[in-house]
């Protein structure tokens, strides 16, 4: 306070106008300010007031099933982050098992690969079972609008 006192008091002795104004022990401008008188307040505010500050129990009924309802809505948003975390997890662990078998699949086309000797099968083929190539005009091309297969239901013409 005393603090307080000592910095308004440095305005009694501010210039205001052209004259300085004349330093007074007895006026204290802190004294001053808290005797300024306080705004009136109209009866409709002072009621309004006075039912803001008070909790009736229709008041306290809504405020607690507005919580309520928070809760629930909370309740359920983790529910779902949980189960939306506990899902990428699993797919997380399928897409590696994924990987893993590509890996083995691949390692095992590779080892098949080169396991097999494609002039030792066209040997066996020509000698052992009496296959030949193909004569000209033995080759017929048929239309297929699937770029990976034809079934053959009946006999080539």
């Amino acid at each position: 306070m005393a603090e307080t006192r000592r910095r308004y008091a440095s305005y009694s002795r501010s210039v205001e106008g052209n004259t300085a104004r004349k330093y007074n022990r007895d006026y204290d401008v802190v004294r001053e300010i808290e005797k300024e008188p306080l705004k009136k307040i109209s009866k409709q505010n002072r009621k309004n007031r006075e039912r803001a500050q008070f909790m009736n129990f229709g008041r306290v009924a809504f405020l607690l099933a507005c919580v309520g309802l928070v809760g629930v809505l909370l309740y359920g948003y983790l529910t779902l982050q949980s189960a939306n975390t506990a899902a990428a997890a699993e797919v997380a662990a399928l897409e590696s098992q994924l990987n893993a078998m590509k890996l083995d699949n691949d390692e095992e086309y590779s080892r098949i690969m080169s396991s097999v000797n494609l002039e030792e099968i066209k040997m066996r083929a020509i000698e052992e079972l009496g296959m030949q190539y193909a004569q000209e005009g033995q080759v017929i091309e048929v239309p297929c609008a699937a770029d990976d297969y034809v079934r053959q239901y009946q006999a080539m013409p």
